[in-house]
């Protein structure tokens, strides 16, 4: 894909990212089910789901669809088609300001 997709790819890290996740559980918990519900019908992975809904709420229904200029101005969808990519988008995402 690109340079900074393989910067990603190389600085995913799992035990980190499951305790990010584990973090955003407890910000994740009292999100409105609706939105749970909503989210749950995408394709995107439920760890991913659970930190997105947590720092952006209903936003990241737009955020996931749009071109990001730290991801090379490519869309998050479009780091989902691959593991790497996933890992990837995972990482970014942890890079994300709160």
């Amino acid at each position: 894909m690109s340079d900074i997709y393989d910067i990603y790819g190389e600085e995913y890290n799992k035990d980190s990212w499951e305790k990010f996740v584990g973090i955003h559980q407890e910000l994740y918990d009292p999100i409105d089910p609706l939105l749970k519900t909503k989210m749950s019908q995408t394709t995107i992975p439920k760890d991913i789901q659970i930190v997105l809904l947590a720092k952006l709420g209903e936003y990241t229904f737009q955020w996931i669809e749009r071109t990001i200029p730290a991801l090379d101005h490519k869309t998050p969808l479009s780091y989902l088609q691959t593991e790497q990519g996933t890992n990837a988008l995972r990482a970014a995402i942890m890079r994300m300001p709160n």
